[in-house]
Protein backbone atom coordinates (compact mmCIF):
# COMPACT_ATOMS: atom_id res chain seq x y z
CA UNK A 1 0.00 0.00 0.00
CA UNK A 2 1.41 3.25 -1.42
CA UNK A 3 1.90 6.35 1.54
CA UNK A 4 -0.62 8.70 1.09
CA UNK A 5 0.49 12.45 -0.28
CA UNK A 6 1.42 14.75 2.89
CA UNK A 7 1.62 18.44 2.82
CA UNK A 8 1.65 20.58 6.25
CA UNK A 9 1.02 24.52 5.94
CA UNK A 10 1.45 27.05 8.47
CA UNK A 11 -1.39 29.57 9.28
CA UNK A 12 -0.53 33.10 7.76
CA UNK A 13 3.30 31.90 7.69
CA UNK A 14 4.29 30.80 4.58
CA UNK A 15 8.33 31.09 5.31
CA UNK A 16 7.57 29.57 9.00
CA UNK A 17 9.24 32.04 10.77
CA UNK A 18 8.18 31.94 14.58
CA UNK A 19 9.63 33.78 17.61
CA UNK A 20 10.22 31.48 20.90
CA UNK A 21 7.26 32.01 22.73
CA UNK A 22 4.87 32.38 19.65
CA UNK A 23 2.40 29.72 18.79
CA UNK A 24 2.91 27.56 15.75
CA UNK A 25 -0.24 26.73 14.20
CA UNK A 26 -1.21 25.11 10.80
CA UNK A 27 -2.68 22.03 9.19
CA UNK A 28 -1.88 18.97 8.14
CA UNK A 29 -3.34 17.45 5.05
CA UNK A 30 -3.70 14.03 3.72
CA UNK A 31 -4.83 12.62 0.04
CA UNK A 32 -5.60 9.29 0.05
CA UNK A 33 -6.28 7.62 -3.79
CA UNK A 34 -6.93 4.27 -1.20
CA UNK A 35 -8.53 3.05 2.10
CA UNK A 36 -5.74 3.61 4.72
CA UNK A 37 -6.16 1.49 8.22
CA UNK A 38 -4.17 2.94 10.56
CA UNK A 39 -4.41 3.22 14.47
CA UNK A 40 -3.57 6.86 14.85
CA UNK A 41 -1.91 10.13 13.01
CA UNK A 42 0.50 12.06 14.84
CA UNK A 43 2.41 15.14 14.66
CA UNK A 44 5.88 15.34 16.26
CA UNK A 45 7.77 19.18 16.43
CA UNK A 46 11.53 18.74 17.02
CA UNK A 47 14.38 20.73 18.05
CA UNK A 48 17.92 19.94 18.41
CA UNK A 49 21.32 21.10 18.66
CA UNK A 50 23.83 19.04 16.70
CA UNK A 51 27.84 18.76 16.90
CA UNK A 52 30.29 17.24 15.02
CA UNK A 53 33.42 16.98 13.53
CA UNK A 54 36.68 15.23 12.98
CA UNK A 55 40.62 15.70 13.48
CA UNK A 56 43.43 13.88 11.71
CA UNK A 57 46.11 12.72 14.78
CA UNK A 58 49.46 11.46 13.93
CA UNK A 59 50.35 8.01 15.66
CA UNK A 60 52.91 6.22 15.44
CA UNK A 61 55.57 5.36 12.01
CA UNK A 62 53.48 1.68 12.39
CA UNK A 63 49.88 3.01 12.72
CA UNK A 64 49.91 6.17 10.40
CA UNK A 65 47.26 8.52 10.81
CA UNK A 66 44.19 8.41 12.45
CA UNK A 67 40.88 9.95 12.61
CA UNK A 68 38.59 10.65 15.60
CA UNK A 69 35.07 11.44 15.23
CA UNK A 70 33.74 13.73 17.94
CA UNK A 71 29.88 14.81 18.34
CA UNK A 72 27.29 16.18 20.31
CA UNK A 73 23.70 16.21 20.29
CA UNK A 74 21.14 18.14 23.08
CA UNK A 75 17.25 18.04 22.92
CA UNK A 76 15.69 21.30 22.48
CA UNK A 77 12.20 20.76 21.45
CA UNK A 78 10.14 17.02 21.69
CA UNK A 79 6.40 17.81 21.52
CA UNK A 80 4.09 14.91 20.17
CA UNK A 81 0.25 15.48 18.92
CA UNK A 82 -2.09 12.86 17.44
CA UNK A 83 -4.45 14.92 14.56
CA UNK A 84 -6.56 11.58 15.18
CA UNK A 85 -6.69 8.27 17.10
CA UNK A 86 -3.89 7.17 19.46
CA UNK A 87 -0.71 4.64 19.48
CA UNK A 88 -2.51 1.92 21.37
CA UNK A 89 -6.41 2.46 19.78
CA UNK A 90 -8.19 0.38 18.09
CA UNK A 91 -7.82 0.42 13.96
CA UNK A 92 -9.65 2.85 11.96
CA UNK A 93 -10.45 3.59 8.22
CA UNK A 94 -9.67 6.80 5.97
CA UNK A 95 -12.13 6.97 3.06
CA UNK A 96 -10.24 7.67 -0.51
CA UNK A 97 -10.08 11.68 -0.37
CA UNK A 98 -8.46 14.65 1.20
CA UNK A 99 -8.68 14.70 4.99
CA UNK A 100 -7.34 18.45 6.89
CA UNK A 101 -6.33 17.97 10.33
CA UNK A 102 -5.57 21.48 12.50
CA UNK A 103 -2.99 21.55 14.82
CA UNK A 104 -1.49 24.37 17.33
CA UNK A 105 1.70 24.60 19.84
CA UNK A 106 2.97 26.79 21.83
CA UNK A 107 6.70 27.04 21.65
CA UNK A 108 8.77 27.72 24.62
CA UNK A 109 10.08 30.82 25.35
CA UNK A 110 14.18 29.29 25.65
CA UNK A 111 14.52 27.93 22.49
CA UNK A 112 17.44 29.42 20.85
CA UNK A 113 17.62 30.88 17.31
CA UNK A 114 18.17 28.39 14.00
CA UNK A 115 21.33 28.38 13.23
CA UNK A 116 23.49 26.63 10.22
CA UNK A 117 26.95 25.67 9.92
CA UNK A 118 29.55 23.57 9.25
CA UNK A 119 30.39 21.89 12.51
CA UNK A 120 27.13 22.65 14.36
CA UNK A 121 23.39 23.01 13.62
CA UNK A 122 20.24 23.90 15.41
CA UNK A 123 17.37 22.61 13.72
CA UNK A 124 13.56 22.71 14.08
CA UNK A 125 11.63 20.01 12.01
CA UNK A 126 7.12 18.94 11.93
CA UNK A 127 7.21 15.24 10.98
CA UNK A 128 3.65 13.69 10.39
CA UNK A 129 3.53 9.63 11.10
CA UNK A 130 1.19 6.92 10.39
CA UNK A 131 0.85 4.55 13.27
CA UNK A 132 -0.07 1.25 11.29
CA UNK A 133 0.00 -0.82 14.63
CA UNK A 134 1.32 -0.83 18.21
CA UNK A 135 4.80 -2.27 16.58
CA UNK A 136 4.82 -0.26 13.15
CA UNK A 137 5.28 3.48 12.56
CA UNK A 138 5.70 4.97 8.98
CA UNK A 139 6.22 8.83 8.90
CA UNK A 140 5.05 10.52 5.49
CA UNK A 141 5.80 13.96 5.52
CA UNK A 142 8.07 16.28 6.99
CA UNK A 143 8.99 20.27 6.99
CA UNK A 144 11.24 22.67 8.65
CA UNK A 145 10.59 26.28 10.91
CA UNK A 146 12.94 28.51 11.87
CA UNK A 147 12.94 30.00 15.29
CA UNK A 148 14.17 33.36 15.98
CA UNK A 149 14.63 34.33 19.60
CA UNK A 150 15.10 37.92 21.11
CA UNK A 151 18.08 38.96 23.27
CA UNK A 152 16.89 42.56 24.61
CA UNK A 153 20.27 43.74 25.11
CA UNK A 154 19.11 46.47 27.82
CA UNK A 155 18.08 43.49 30.00
CA UNK A 156 21.54 42.75 30.39
CA UNK A 157 22.53 45.54 32.81
CA UNK A 158 24.55 48.93 32.15
CA UNK A 159 27.76 47.26 31.20
CA UNK A 160 26.41 47.02 27.87
CA UNK A 161 26.34 50.38 27.47
CA UNK A 162 29.51 51.57 28.80
CA UNK A 163 32.49 52.36 26.34
CA UNK A 164 35.44 50.06 25.96
CA UNK A 165 38.94 49.81 25.34
CA UNK A 166 41.60 47.85 24.58
CA UNK A 167 45.65 48.46 23.97
CA UNK A 168 48.56 46.80 23.66
CA UNK A 169 52.61 47.45 23.29
CA UNK A 170 54.32 45.45 20.38
CA UNK A 171 58.42 45.23 20.36
CA UNK A 172 59.72 43.57 17.57
CA UNK A 173 62.60 41.48 17.21
CA UNK A 174 64.51 40.51 20.81
CA UNK A 175 67.80 41.02 22.98
CA UNK A 176 70.32 43.60 21.04
CA UNK A 177 68.10 43.75 18.14
CA UNK A 178 64.65 44.90 19.69
CA UNK A 179 63.08 47.80 18.74
CA UNK A 180 61.48 50.51 20.26
CA UNK A 181 57.44 49.51 20.81
CA UNK A 182 54.63 50.03 18.65
CA UNK A 183 51.68 51.29 20.35
CA UNK A 184 48.05 50.77 19.44
CA UNK A 185 44.82 51.43 20.84
CA UNK A 186 40.62 50.61 20.06
CA UNK A 187 37.68 52.25 21.39
CA UNK A 188 33.92 51.41 20.65
CA UNK A 189 31.43 53.66 22.85
CA UNK A 190 29.06 50.91 23.69
CA UNK A 191 29.10 46.86 24.01
CA UNK A 192 25.69 46.03 22.70
CA UNK A 193 24.87 45.94 19.11
CA UNK A 194 22.14 44.88 16.70
CA UNK A 195 22.21 43.87 13.26
CA UNK A 196 22.23 46.85 10.83
CA UNK A 197 23.74 49.12 13.41
CA UNK A 198 26.97 50.70 12.54
CA UNK A 199 29.90 50.38 15.15
CA UNK A 200 32.26 53.20 15.42
CA UNK A 201 35.83 52.59 16.49
CA UNK A 202 38.58 55.14 17.32
CA UNK A 203 42.07 53.87 16.30
CA UNK A 204 45.10 55.40 18.25
CA UNK A 205 48.97 53.83 16.80
CA UNK A 206 52.35 55.31 17.69
CA UNK A 207 54.88 53.71 15.67
CA UNK A 208 58.65 54.05 17.59
CA UNK A 209 59.64 50.62 15.99
CA UNK A 210 61.41 50.73 12.80
CA UNK A 211 58.89 48.15 11.54
CA UNK A 212 55.87 49.93 9.10
CA UNK A 213 51.89 49.11 9.30
CA UNK A 214 51.06 48.51 5.81
CA UNK A 215 47.23 48.92 6.94
CA UNK A 216 45.02 48.42 9.92
CA UNK A 217 41.88 45.33 9.65
CA UNK A 218 39.12 45.63 11.74
CA UNK A 219 36.98 42.52 11.77
CA UNK A 220 33.57 41.31 13.17
CA UNK A 221 34.42 37.71 14.55
CA UNK A 222 31.89 35.26 15.21
CA UNK A 223 33.41 32.74 17.53
CA UNK A 224 31.29 29.51 17.44
CA UNK A 225 32.40 27.05 20.60
CA UNK A 226 31.87 23.18 20.45
CA UNK A 227 32.27 20.64 22.91
CA UNK A 228 31.78 16.99 22.20
CA UNK A 229 30.08 14.83 23.93
CA UNK A 230 31.48 11.27 22.35
CA UNK A 231 33.90 9.53 22.55
CA UNK A 232 35.28 12.20 24.80
CA UNK A 233 34.69 16.01 26.19
CA UNK A 234 36.54 18.06 23.98
CA UNK A 235 36.03 21.53 22.53
CA UNK A 236 36.75 23.50 19.55
CA UNK A 237 36.57 27.02 18.73
CA UNK A 238 35.75 28.01 14.84
CA UNK A 239 36.18 32.06 14.44
CA UNK A 240 34.22 33.24 10.90
CA UNK A 241 35.03 36.91 10.19
CA UNK A 242 31.28 38.06 9.51
CA UNK A 243 32.54 41.81 8.82
CA UNK A 244 35.39 43.88 8.06
CA UNK A 245 36.68 47.17 6.91
CA UNK A 246 40.23 48.40 6.40
CA UNK A 247 42.37 51.52 6.77
CA UNK A 248 45.71 52.62 6.35
CA UNK A 249 48.60 51.97 8.40
CA UNK A 250 51.84 53.75 10.28
CA UNK A 251 55.04 54.12 9.23
CA UNK A 252 57.81 54.38 11.63
CA UNK A 253 57.95 57.29 13.40
CA UNK A 254 54.71 58.38 12.64
CA UNK A 255 51.54 59.13 14.70
CA UNK A 256 48.31 58.44 13.29
CA UNK A 257 44.40 58.34 14.54
CA UNK A 258 41.50 56.63 12.42
CA UNK A 259 38.16 56.51 12.76
CA UNK A 260 36.19 53.10 11.61
CA UNK A 261 32.33 52.74 10.67
CA UNK A 262 31.56 48.80 10.48
CA UNK A 263 28.00 47.96 9.70
CA UNK A 264 26.59 44.64 11.49
CA UNK A 265 25.48 42.23 8.80
CA UNK A 266 22.46 39.44 9.46
CA UNK A 267 24.08 37.26 11.99
CA UNK A 268 21.89 35.45 14.88
CA UNK A 269 22.19 37.02 18.41
CA UNK A 270 25.22 36.15 21.25
CA UNK A 271 24.12 32.23 22.09
CA UNK A 272 25.40 31.57 25.25
CA UNK A 273 22.92 30.08 27.31
CA UNK A 274 20.70 26.94 27.78
CA UNK A 275 23.34 24.81 25.98
CA UNK A 276 26.21 23.14 27.21
CA UNK A 277 27.53 21.88 23.75
CA UNK A 278 27.04 24.82 21.22
CA UNK A 279 27.58 28.91 22.03
CA UNK A 280 27.77 31.78 19.87
CA UNK A 281 30.07 34.72 21.00
CA UNK A 282 31.32 37.54 18.66
CA UNK A 283 34.00 39.90 19.11
CA UNK A 284 35.79 42.76 17.83
CA UNK A 285 39.48 42.41 16.45
CA UNK A 286 41.89 44.69 15.30
CA UNK A 287 44.96 43.51 13.31
CA UNK A 288 48.18 45.57 12.78
CA UNK A 289 49.40 44.07 9.12
CA UNK A 290 53.03 44.49 9.38
CA UNK A 291 55.87 43.93 6.91
CA UNK A 292 58.31 41.48 6.94
CA UNK A 293 58.50 38.17 8.73
CA UNK A 294 57.09 39.70 11.85
CA UNK A 295 53.74 38.21 13.29
CA UNK A 296 50.85 41.05 12.86
CA UNK A 297 49.69 42.57 16.33
CA UNK A 298 46.14 42.14 17.28
CA UNK A 299 44.05 43.55 20.28
CA UNK A 300 40.33 42.01 20.65
CA UNK A 301 37.04 43.34 22.81
CA UNK A 302 34.03 41.21 23.15
CA UNK A 303 30.83 42.52 22.14
CA UNK A 304 27.44 41.02 22.38
CA UNK A 305 24.86 40.70 19.59
CA UNK A 306 21.14 40.72 20.65
CA UNK A 307 17.88 41.88 18.68
CA UNK A 308 16.56 45.11 20.36
CA UNK A 309 18.63 47.67 20.86
CA UNK A 310 20.08 49.49 23.79
CA UNK A 311 17.47 52.26 24.79
CA UNK A 312 19.29 54.18 27.41
CA UNK A 313 22.55 56.47 27.91
CA UNK A 314 24.82 56.23 30.35
CA UNK A 315 24.69 58.79 33.02
CA UNK A 316 27.58 61.12 33.62
CA UNK A 317 27.99 59.86 37.17
CA UNK A 318 29.00 56.40 36.15
CA UNK A 319 31.39 57.42 33.37
CA UNK A 320 34.78 57.09 34.16
CA UNK A 321 37.84 57.83 32.42
CA UNK A 322 39.31 55.18 30.72
CA UNK A 323 42.97 54.08 32.42
CA UNK A 324 45.99 55.13 30.66
CA UNK A 325 48.87 52.56 30.22
CA UNK A 326 51.68 53.03 32.34
CA UNK A 327 53.34 54.09 29.15
CA UNK A 328 51.51 56.91 27.74
CA UNK A 329 52.30 57.76 24.52
CA UNK A 330 50.90 60.77 23.80
CA UNK A 331 51.96 62.47 26.39
CA UNK A 332 53.97 65.44 25.65
CA UNK A 333 57.22 63.90 26.89
CA UNK A 334 57.16 61.27 24.48
CA UNK A 335 55.75 63.65 21.81
CA UNK A 336 59.02 64.77 20.76
CA UNK A 337 61.16 61.11 21.30
CA UNK A 338 58.34 59.40 19.03
CA UNK A 339 58.95 61.37 16.09
CA UNK A 340 62.26 61.65 16.54
CA UNK A 341 62.24 65.50 15.43
CA UNK A 342 62.24 68.47 18.32
CA UNK A 343 60.45 71.70 16.71
CA UNK A 344 62.65 74.37 17.82
CA UNK A 345 60.58 77.11 20.06
CA UNK A 346 60.74 79.72 17.51
CA UNK A 347 59.12 77.76 15.12
CA UNK A 348 55.82 77.28 15.62
CA UNK A 349 53.96 74.12 13.90
CA UNK A 350 51.15 75.14 11.64
CA UNK A 351 47.76 73.13 11.06
CA UNK A 352 47.19 71.78 7.54
CA UNK A 353 43.94 71.91 6.64
CA UNK A 354 44.79 67.93 6.12
CA UNK A 355 44.69 67.55 9.85
CA UNK A 356 48.99 67.27 9.57
CA UNK A 357 51.39 68.93 11.81
CA UNK A 358 54.49 70.65 9.69
CA UNK A 359 57.39 72.31 11.24
CA UNK A 360 58.87 75.31 9.70
CA UNK A 361 61.87 73.94 9.20
CA UNK A 362 61.75 72.18 6.09
CA UNK A 363 62.14 68.54 7.42
CA UNK A 364 60.33 66.43 5.72
CA UNK A 365 60.18 63.25 7.49
CA UNK A 366 57.78 64.43 10.12
CA UNK A 367 54.22 63.87 10.25
CA UNK A 368 52.11 64.57 13.54
CA UNK A 369 48.93 63.60 12.91
CA UNK A 370 46.16 65.61 14.88
CA UNK A 371 48.08 65.68 18.26
CA UNK A 372 48.45 68.98 20.08
CA UNK A 373 49.16 69.31 23.91
CA UNK A 374 47.68 72.73 25.94
CA UNK A 375 48.86 74.18 28.62
CA UNK A 376 46.45 75.42 31.25
CA UNK A 377 46.86 78.97 29.66
CA UNK A 378 45.44 77.55 26.18
CA UNK A 379 49.25 77.76 24.72
CA UNK A 380 51.04 74.99 22.88
CA UNK A 381 52.70 72.52 25.24
CA UNK A 382 56.58 72.98 24.15
CA UNK A 383 55.49 76.00 21.96
CA UNK A 384 54.88 79.68 22.34
CA UNK A 385 51.65 81.03 22.54
CA UNK A 386 50.85 83.11 19.44
CA UNK A 387 49.19 85.72 21.31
Amino acid sequence: MPDPECHIRFDNNPYGVYFAGQTLAGQVELRLTEVLNVIGISLRLDGITEIEWSEIVESSAQAGRKTTSYSGQQTLLNSISFLCGSSVGPVRDLAIGTHTYHFSCELPTHLPTSFEGYHARIRYTAKVSLHRSKNRTDQIGQTSFTVLRHLNLNEHGSVLVLPTKSELTKVFCCGPCSSEPLYISAQIPRCGYIPGQTIVMKIDAVNRSRTRVNEFRVKLVQKLCCTSQHPAVETRTDSLVVAESRCSGVTSGEVVKHQQNLLIPAVPPTYTDSSHIFSINYELEVEARVTGPNISPRLAMPITIGTIALETSVPRDKLKPLAKPPWDPFSSQHYTDIIGTRIPVGNAARRSHGGLDEPSNGSGNVRLHYIVHRTSGGSVDGLPDEN
